[in-house]
């Protein structure tokens, strides 16, 4: 990240978003334990006949139920990947682009209007069943309805909505369709389509099960096409499925099954949390306020040098006089004119050498002086926005900044010279 050896791990940990080696570790153990109790019969860690061949601690077992129970899931809900492989070999028709109701910027009148003579032309013989999907604060639902019955479940919701629509088709195959041989699933998810169109052995393990009903549908001889159509445009069958799906509350059935894979984006996010929760509980929140990891603010940035500078400067590590006074690398720390400790927050927000161009950068951020008197405020502000960010790199050479931050690699080089020494 370009900062000094100086620099404490809590701020370095929250600018790069990261936890301590050994939750790391601990993590990426996790991981790869749920990825193999995800794979089943074709992990290593089961034998034949489905016994475990690994036997935990005492203490890593206690780890997991812990993770487990905090998340509110069952070990045997874990959605496996299929015993055969025989759904790698799925052989239905998914139509993404094929039809012109599938062009979202058209009117709705106008999509409805193609959507019915599509159906009219193509898939007269066809049984129709439309799915949906709904997530929010509190609830995770699917549904699905046919022209002669419907459900509507609730799920467990660690389930994000790419899973949560496969699980609505799985569910759809399973109870709606009766003895017809020609099946038209309908879904507004474009996303769950594609992962299906582009079905391989390292695929989310709900569209491998998905893909395996699929499979398990055409040897019973039925011809199954899913088709894309485009949310909220008017279709009756998505509106049907989707006011269902939005009905569900928390008094309805509800189904247990969770992806191994929305497990563990919640077990990352709950790690940053963690890093979040350490920094916010140190001295340096104080000063420092919210600062954001590197990474979010990355793409704002042109070159490796803005890198580095910025998150200097927002880990107050930025060369000056009064920092390298801490290190016994500098004998006055004091600011020429203001005759105080001449800091990065002395230089950016206070001193009178630099308060025309102090105004200036208010002026681009249509901000009050008055308003940045603090540097926590004043690091919000400048992080918030492109264009903030940018506004300060326009004037920073104007503060005299870079001229400390040249010799950063010759100042590290005699740091360590003197420790050989």
């Amino acid at each position: 990240m370009g900062l000094p050896i100086w620099t404490p791990n809590i701020i370095l940990l929250k600018l790069a978003a990261q936890e301590t080696l050994s939750r790391k570790i601990k993590l990426l153990a996790t991981q790869f334990f749920l990825k193999h109790i995800a794979y089943g019969a074709h992990s290593p860690l089961y034998r034949n006949d489905g016994t475990s061949s690994v036997k935990l601690t005492n203490k890593d077992s206690s780890a997991l139920e812990q993770i487990f129970s905090a998340f509110n899931v069952d070990i045997n809900h874990i959605i496996k990947f299929p015993i055969t492989l025989d759904c790698l070999n799925i052989k239905c028709k998914i139509h993404l682009h094929s039809f012109l109701f599938q062009d979202k910027s058209l009117p709705k009148t106008t999509i409805e209007s193609l959507f019915e003579d599509t159906i009219r032309t193509h898939f007269s013989n066809f049984f129709l069943i439309a799915t949906d999907a709904s997530k929010s604060q509190q609830i995770t639902s699917i549904a699905g309805t046919s022209s002669t019955n419907s459900f509507a479940y609730r799920l467990q919701h660690l389930n994000t909505i790419f899973s949560a629509e496969a699980l609505a088709l799985c569910q759809a195959l399973d109870e709606l369709p009766n003895d017809e041989n020609n099946l038209l699933l309908l879904t507004d998810s474009l996303s769950m389509l594609q992962a299906l169109a582009n079905l391989s052995i390292k695929s989310n393990k709900i569209i491998l099960r998905l893909a395996a009903k699929i499979v398990t549908r055409k040897k019973f001889h039925q011809n199954i096409v899913l088709l894309w159509t485009p949310g909220h445009a008017g279709i009756k069958w998505n509106e049907k499925a989707d006011n269902l799906a939005r009905r569900v509350s928390e008094s309805d059935l509800n189904i247990q099954w969770v992806t191994v894979e929305d497990i563990i984006t919640q077990l990352k996010a709950h790690s940053e949390n963690q890093t979040d929760a350490t920094y916010r509980g140190s001295k340096y929140y104080a000063t420092l306020g919210d600062i954001p990891s590197i990474q979010t603010i990355a793409p704002w940035l042109k070159n490796r040098r803005e890198d580095i500078i910025i998150a200097r400067i927002i880990s107050r590590m930025i060369v000056t006089p009064a920092l390298l006074l801490r290190f016994g690398l500098n004998d006055n720390p004091l600011c020429s004119m203001c005759k105080c400790d001449n800091s990065i927050e002395h230089i950016l927000l206070y001193c009178r050498k630099y308060s025309l161009i102090r105004q200036s950068l208010c002026h681009c951020l249509h901000i009050n002086l008055d308003s940045i008197s603090m540097f926590k405020s004043f690091l919000s502000i400048i992080c918030s926005s492109q264009h903030a960010i940018r506004a300060l790199f326009s004037l920073l050479k104007f503060f005299d900044i870079c001229c400390f931050f040249l010799p950063v690699l010759f100042l590290t080089h005699m740091v360590s010279c003197r420790r050989k020494l």
